[in-house]
């Protein structure tokens, strides 16, 4: 609860807001400057919920303390560092950042492809020699609009976001199903190698109407990595579309780190077993905190 308080200051009167919380079995106080007087009682209840709100920022389900401190600390010397580069290098770190990430998220969903063969697409602009995949490559060019593209976008998460970033990634490679909900197919789909069953394709809409409301409340409530692993996790278990999943999912995890100015998150094929297994534990065990603290680790790996 937010009360007011009367407090002096060399000498002069001026009121604060109050609100207290209990951390384990201590209760600490947070307190923000209002006035030498007090405002006008609709004013005052204005202050009080923007108060809670800016508390609530941050909060965190299953990071610590300490966890969050490790997080902001990196995100401060990633903005410091970022802000010493020329604007040709800030491009350059994207652009690395960009085939990086493109190569091994397409390999997590099965592509086949190397490392230096996306550089060479991605950065050169070339079919690789000898190379017969066009529609890889054409996946690989795919997936490198759709990080452009919500390096761009401003607006909230919602339905018609998805579906615009979803049909980038299938543009070319299947207009059938690109950019088209499961519901509006009619579809079902199942996963390989897991026991899990995706929820039917009359739930879809349900589901993300779900997820958009609880994005929401989340936006304002949880620790931005947090909010950001959880929307990777829930949108790849609803499975929205048919095809691109996966892939979308993680683009959607970096697009709330880049607008809330935090390091972009890149899962390396190597750690698929891993990855893999973290998604297991919410998708078969309903639990959370264990893909939460997965991309914990791959935030905090240098």
């Amino acid at each position: 609860m937010v009360f007011t308080r009367k407090v002096k200051s060399k000498g002069k009167d001026y009121w604060i807001l109050v609100h207290s919380i209990r951390i384990g079995k201590k209760v600490t106080q947070k307190t923000k400057y209002i006035g030498k007087s007090l405002p006008p009682k609709k004013r005052l209840d204005h202050l009080k919920k923007e108060f809670l709100k800016e508390i609530e920022k941050g909060k965190s389900i299953f990071l610590s303390d300490k966890d969050i401190e490790t997080i902001e600390n990196k995100k401060n010397n990633y903005i410091k560092e970022f802000r010493r580069l020329s604007n040709i290098e800030k491009k350059e770190r994207l652009e690395e950042f960009i085939i990086r990430f493109t190569y091994d998220s397409s390999k997590l969903s099965g592509v086949d492809i190397t490392l230096r063969q996306t550089s060479l697409i991605l950065r050169e602009g070339i079919i690789p020699k000898g190379f017969k995949k066009l529609k890889t490559a054409k996946e690989i060019e795919n997936h490198k609009d759709g990080m452009i593209a919500i390096t761009k976008y401003k607006g909230t998460l919602n339905v018609g976001f998805i579906k615009k970033i979803h049909k980038i990634l299938l543009s070319g490679i299947d207009e059938s199903i690109a950019g088209k909900l499961r519901s509006e197919l009619k579809r079902d789909v199942k996963i390989a190698g897991t026991p899990y069953i995706p929820p039917k394709w009359n739930q879809i809409d349900n589901e993300l109407k779900d997820l958009f409301g609880w994005y929401k409340v989340g936006n304002r409530k949880l620790h931005p990595l947090e909010l950001a692993a959880l929307i990777h996790l829930r949108l790849i278990s609803i499975q929205p579309f048919v095809d691109g999943n996966s892939r979308l999912s993680r683009l959607l995890m970096n697009w709330i780190l880049w607008k809330k100015n935090y390091p972009l998150i890149d899962i390396p094929i190597e750690d698929i077993e891993e990855y893999y297994s973290n998604l297991d534990k919410y998708q078969i065990e309903k639990k959370e905190k264990p893909f939460v603290q997965y991309i914990k680790k791959m935030y905090l790996t240098d």
